[in-house]
């Protein structure tokens, strides 16, 4: 059987078509669409241009998926929709602009399939502990050796966007210590005990999400030291000096807020090094599709 899945985050939108229960690849692209405000607001709303422009991108993208066939098309939101005062107004306009209904994922929900896409891929065994760092929110599952079962699932509103636009408003400038602290005191805060409590025995530790893709392009091994070095260097320098050391430019504003994030979850967790897969909800998602299908 074949899916499709159209994934609306709060920075970009992402299309999977996929065959099968373990989710092998036919296509798959991403637009870097960001919904989510850049400014700290007490108020969180997709704005005008924004709004227009991610269901432009959902209606092209629906259009892809078309094209190859799929038995089923779904399309779903993330993070950002569980918050802006008007997801509702831009899920009618998805299903006005597809023909599908767009649905919102709970914080559970989107735990659970990303933890079902990370286990399509086969370097990833259990026990493991996954963690998928977004726009909007954070989220990290637990699966232990002895069951098919997560034991442990939970999502934080920790996303880069969220968290830049919080700590770092000037998004050109370099970010001083003082600034890179309050982000790192704020997650500390927010993440508390939880992992060392729930971290599984021997588990191998799973950084996915385009952040963590971007980490392990950059640096020879998602270690903690290595993050920790990196994150340091991009925060002494501006954004174009970012981008000059090959920080896409799209990212390069909220990547300093994500590196900040692994390295918190690297000190909360005890953890030495990470795997990154570029498998996570999509995946798990097409994976579900493609079973209840067959």
């Amino acid at each position: 059987m074949r899916s499709a899945v159209i994934d609306i985050g709060s920075n970009s939108i992402k299309l999977l078509v996929a065959d099968g229960v373990n989710a092998t690849p036919v296509f798959e692209t991403i637009r870097e669409t960001r919904l989510s405000p850049n400014t700290e607001s007490a108020r969180e709303r997709i704005d005008d241009t924004a709004f227009s422009a991610g269901i432009n991108t959902v209606h092209e993208l629906f259009q892809i998926a078309r094209s190859h066939a799929p038995e089923k098309i779904a399309v779903v939101g993330t993070s950002l929709f569980r918050t802006a005062e008007n997801a509702a107004e831009f899920a009618r306009a998805v299903e006005v602009a597809t023909g599908t209904p767009m649905q919102i994922l709970s914080g559970e929900e989107e735990a659970a399939l990303v933890a079902a896409g990370v286990l399509t891929d086969e370097r990833i065994h259990a026990p493991c502990a996954i963690f998928d760092l977004g726009g909007g929110s954070l989220e990290f599952i637990a699966r232990p050796a002895s069951s098919d079962k997560n034991v442990f699932e939970i999502s934080w509103k920790l996303g880069a966007v969220r968290l830049s636009r919080k700590f770092f408003p000037d998004t050109k400038a370099p970010i001083s210590r003082e600034r890179l602290a309050e982000l790192q005191a704020h997650v500390r805060e927010k993440l508390g005990d939880v992992l060392s409590q729930q971290i599984p025995s021997a588990a191998q530790i799973v950084f996915c999400g385009g952040a963590a893709g971007i980490s392990e392009r950059l640096l020879p091994e998602l270690s903690a030291s290595a993050m920790k070095t990196l994150l340091h260097q991009l925060c002494a320098g501006t954004l174009a000096e970012r981008v000059a050391l090959g920080v896409p430019e799209k990212r390069a504003d909220i990547f300093p807020a994500a590196l900040a994030v692994f390295t918190e979850i690297c000190g909360a967790g005890n953890i030495s090094r990470a795997v990154y897969t570029t498998r996570n909800l999509r995946y798990g998602l097409c994976a579900r599709l493609n079973s209840a299908a067959g």
